[in-house]
């Protein structure tokens, strides 16, 4: 009998070695410009990174697809509506990369501020799910002092305008539409201009989540640090770019702030526990056998190396080095 195909992007932290794991599907990687072809093989399993939107027109596209897979924890590119009215499959790695992105957040904190400094504040985490707890567990070990704003999380939750009034602001929640705590836009260019001066806002979770005058806002600001992995549209594009390149008390990062070894295997690592389950095939060793022991890339020190890569492709016009960077990531460790 014919093996179950998988498909996978070409370049997959980990996907080369822990797939091959596997035994009763059979793998394939695929370029991401040759994502269209692979709809001729008949895969039944499609991983695809979250630009690739899960509607009923992509399952139009790729008729054979039982499962829609993406070893991020993102979902907001899939419509459930349309997976549960086509019977399809969608599977993700929730909080795969919490404590990466926690990391980042704290690399940043550190990058601008001495400890004493921020001893001296207190941090407002805006969301209060897997990542906003990893960054409040670093923030509680280093006696830094935090409050949170989550209408899902009652207990303890403060308003968003004491949120704000902290010396330091960090987003993470997920993009939501509908509902009654809708995320897109929640955050304004009347909200920027409200945050007092010297105040460090950082952006890791979705580029909508900031309304489209708070980017620009945010820029006019120099008095305000920012540290931004997210873009609304992304990668940015136009006359925001020269914005960006000339931006002062600023870092930009090509939406990578989940993307350490931990973070980026742990996604691989999770769907595959989850395909082993579904196809009933062996186990897989423990993650730490697919782990590197070391890379001149650290959490703790990368942060100024990526914002000058960034804005050197940007000046130099080269506009597809975001997703380029995105895409062939090099091996991050981790660690604060």
């Amino acid at each position: 009998m014919p093996r179950p195909i998988l498909y996978y992007p070409k370049g997959t932290a980990g996907a080369d070695a822990i797939f091959s794991r596997f035994r009763k599907l059979e793998v394939r990687p695929y370029s991401k410009e040759n994502l269209e072809e692979i709809a001729f093989f008949g895969p039944e399993i499609l991983v695809a990174n979250t630009r690739l939107e899960v509607n009923s027109e992509t399952f139009r596209r790729f008729p054979s697809v039982k499962i829609f897979a993406t070893v991020s924890s993102g979902n907001d590119h899939v419509n459930f509506s349309d997976l549960k009215n086509e019977g399809r499959v969608f599977l993700n790695s929730p909080g795969c990369n919490a404590g990466s992105v926690a990391e980042y957040c704290w690399a940043a904190v550190s990058y601008f501020l001495p400890i004493e400094e921020i001893g001296k504040r207190s941090v407002g985490i805006v969301g209060y799910g897997n990542t906003g707890k990893a960054f409040a567990s670093i923030l509680k070990s280093e006696g830094i002092e935090y409050a949170y704003h989550d209408p899902y999380v009652k207990e303890n939750s403060v308003s968003l305008s004491e949120i704000y009034s902290r010396g330091i602001v960090s987003f993470h929640v997920p993009l939501t539409v509908d509902g009654p705590y809708p995320t897109k836009g929640m955050f304004d260019a009347e909200d920027v201009r409200k945050l007092a001066p010297k105040t460090l806002v950082l952006n890791t979770s979705r580029g909508e989540i900031w309304g489209r005058g708070a980017l620009e806002e945010s820029l006019q600001r120099e008095d305000l640090l920012k540290v931004i992995d997210v873009f609304y549209p992304e990668p940015p594009r136009g006359e925001l770019l020269q914005r960006l390149v000339s931006s002062k008390n600023s870092v930009f990062t090509p939406h990578i702030a989940g993307y350490s070894q931990k973070g980026r295997l742990t996604g691989t690592y999770r769907l595959a526990e989850k395909l082993c389950i579904l196809y009933k095939d062996d186990p897989l060793p423990p993650m730490e056998e697919f782990l590197i022991s070391d890379s001149e890339w650290k959490t703790k020190t990368f942060l100024e190396k990526e914002d000058t890569l960034l804005r050197e492709a940007w000046k130099n016009g080269d506009w597809e080095y975001f997703e380029r960077r995105r895409n062939h990531y090099p091996v991050r460790m981790d660690g604060v």
